[in-house]
């Protein structure tokens, strides 16, 4: 193999393995709630919504901060400090936010966890076996794209090893 297919090779490997990462992320909500203002529409590059959304947009937005802030202590009841916590913890981290919520919500229906609670009112509507096979078939589905990932970063460690010729001395 000539070095500049070796190069090649690296380069398809590497757009293999960000390929692959695709099924390990995720889109979020740019506002709190699912609402996404006129203004979010307009934003259109990269750029402008990396520094938009996030714990930075308490800095960078203040307007839109402040306009959500507010509409969750009017819906929720809650002082400013308790709705700034609770959306600077959204913009933290949406995903972990939205589990917490799930969480917390079917504790308050006297499941242990959130599973629990999904299954249990899903077999209340008589629905339970078709969600407890989706759940079988999301948990299969992730372990195989876990280890597609973990066997191309194995793999170019090998091919990195096989193929490494030291300079000589």
């Amino acid at each position: 193999m000539t070095k500049i297919t070796r190069t090649k090779a690296l380069v398809l490997l590497v757009s293999l393995l960000l390929g692959a990462s695709d099924a390990f992320t995720t889109t979020t909500p740019s506002s709190f709630g699912g609402v996404t203002t006129m203004k979010q529409q307009e934003r259109s590059t990269t750029t402008s919504r990396l520094f938009m959304i996030g714990p930075l947009q308490k800095f960078t937005d203040k307007e839109e901060y402040e306009k959500t802030v507010e509409n969750l202590m009017a819906y929720k009841n809650l002082s400013r400090e308790e709705a700034e916590k609770e959306y600077d913890s959204f913009l933290e981290n949406p995903n972990n936010y939205a589990l917490s919520k799930g969480e917390d919500y079917y504790k308050s229906l006297g499941y242990n966890s959130l599973m629990d609670g999904v299954i249990g009112e899903a077999e209340k509507e008589g629905r339970g076996e078709e969600v407890k096979e989706r759940i079988a078939e999301f948990k299969r589905q992730s372990k195989i794209k876990a280890l597609s990932v973990i066997s191309v970063f194995f793999a170019a460690i090998v091919y990195g090893k096989i193929t490494y010729v030291p300079p000589p001395h």
